[in-house]
């Protein structure tokens, strides 16, 4: 498995801010303990006032991510493999190429107008080159346009040991397992070391598919008339909907055990819907809801987030990912497991979610590390694509959620995007993503080193985003 895979930057200090935001809402408390004494008979209101206060002070000076708004920037990654062998061996390293990433996954297709023409579709991620080669050698330009080159056609690096090619999609070695992708193959001399040096150009933009005023205006998409939240939220029969949602419902949504482990031997599924503990919760989640949300898929599914992401303690991963039911049981998790957690109640509603691959840095782009969060599909209602001359087909929300960050339907310009999953049986394509190295020996040691090299270049500002925000 890819090494560091899943756990977040800076861990620990951040779930440790937390300490701060749980004082203040202590001292919140008292006070509106105080103030009902105080005042019997609008205790009430005062309780609903002192916490939109409350909120407002944490939003305003409680502990935050600061993001910007846009970001250019160079990222530069090394895949390194070092033997510990007395003999050589020989390995296979498959890289994705990532896809440009909009509001609307990777389609640059947005809402379809009943009266004509579409929508635009905002650009969260543009990758404009990417290039490979090994130290000190000449870069080798990856193309972007789905252009292929074959194992036969193989470009030798300069350490005379190793070569890449891009090939078309298929299930040898000599073709790409999950979508677009760069093979690294070759052999590595007993004691030697061989790296891969991969630079990624990109433009990364914020943007917020939650229309609500806690967002702020300078972020794009949270104020566009697009948004969603619980006015607008279409229904559970919703999510079966013609077009994008049923076919998504149909190969994802209804599928609720996905991405087994160990598929060669005992069932180990990472997301699992039909585990009596994660059924529980999820039963929980949907009684704790108003009578009249509990038709309304924003509310379970933000409710749900809200749950694991204040329940679930961070804590770095085990070599192989805790699961969602595990995660829930355990009450600690890094991001993929956290991820596995929150999709898991969801896909106890049959709620469309899958992942989302690539690696996270700080606000100051100064470090690195692999990460992993979770995407949803979300109905808009028929009422408001009708008042809103929108297809009914095309009117949906494909939205990121990174629950350990508290990115509640958010992009932020510090996540590199490198792989989104596609529908494939039970999720073996994440199976298959988790597990890009593939060698003939077994005394070798893999790491990974990432780092900006040019930039970033912000744009637009930067803003806030509490951690407690999603509440």
């Amino acid at each position: 498995m890819a090494p560091g895979l899943g756990r977040r930057i800076e861990g620990g200090s951040r779930r440790r801010s937390k300490k701060r935001t749980r004082n203040l809402r202590n001292l919140a408390l008292v006070l509106a303990v105080a103030f009902v004494f105080l005042f019997t008979p609008a205790q009430e209101q005062i309780i609903t006032q002192l916490n939109k206060w409350m909120n407002e002070i944490l939003k305003e000076y409680g502990p935050a991510h600061t993001y910007p708004v846009q970001s250019d920037y160079t990222l530069e990654r090394s895949v390194i493999l070092t033997s510990g062998q007395t003999e050589d061996f020989n390995f296979r390293y498959s890289l994705s190429i990532p896809s440009d990433r909009t509001e609307r996954g990777t389609s640059s297709d947005g809402f379809q107008y009943v009266s004509g023409g579409s929508s635009p579709v905002s650009s969260l991620q543009l990758l404009s080159s990417m290039t490979v080669n090994s130290p000190g050698g000449p870069a080798i330009s990856i193309p972007l346009d789905g252009t292929t080159k074959s194992a036969d056609d193989a470009v030798q690096l300069t350490d005379w040991d190793t070569e890449v090619f891009w090939p078309s999609q298929g299930s040898d070695s000599e073709h790409c397992a999950t979508g677009p992708c760069v093979i690294w193959r070759g052999s590595i001399p007993s004691g030697a070391e061989k790296t891969l040096v991969v630079t990624y150009d990109l433009i990364s933009t914020t943007f917020s598919w939650w229309d609500d005023d806690s967002m702020e205006s300078i972020v794009p998409g949270a104020h566009n008339g697009r948004g969603l939240n619980a006015d607008n939220s279409g229904t559970f029969d919703d999510l079966d909907r013609a077009g994008h949602l049923a076919s998504t419902h149909l190969a994802i949504g209804q599928v609720k055990q996905w991405n087994d482990r160990a598929p060669s031997s005992f069932e180990d599924w990472a997301i699992d819907g039909e585990e009596t503990f994660v059924r529980q919760i999820a039963d929980q989640i949907f009684a704790s809801l108003p009578q009249d949300e509990q038709d309304n898929v924003f509310s379970f599914t933000h409710e749900a987030f809200i749950f694991v992401r204040d329940t679930i303690l961070y804590d770095v991963g085990l070599s192989t990912p805790r699961s969602g039911p595990d995660c829930l049981v355990d009450g600690r998790g890094d991001c993929d497991e956290q991820s596995n957690a929150w999709m898991s109640i969801l896909r106890t509603r049959e709620i469309s979610s899958w992942y989302e691959f690539g690696a996270l840095t700080d606000n100051g782009f100064s470090y690195w590390e692999p990460h992993a969060w979770a995407n949803v599909l979300l109905p808009l209602s028929e009422n408001w694509c009708d008042v809103n001359d929108i297809e009914i087909s095309s009117c949906w929300v494909e939205a990121s959620v990174d629950v350990v960050n508290n990115k509640w339907l958010l992009h932020t310009p510090t996540g590199f995007s490198e792989w989104v999953e596609s529908p494939s049986p039970s999720g073996i394509d994440a199976y298959k993503f988790y597990r890009p190295l593939s060698v003939s020996g077994y005394q070798y040691m893999w790491t990974e080193n990432w780092d900006t090299i040019s930039g970033p270049l912000i744009t637009g500002g930067t803003y806030r985003v509490p951690y407690l925000s999603g509440q």
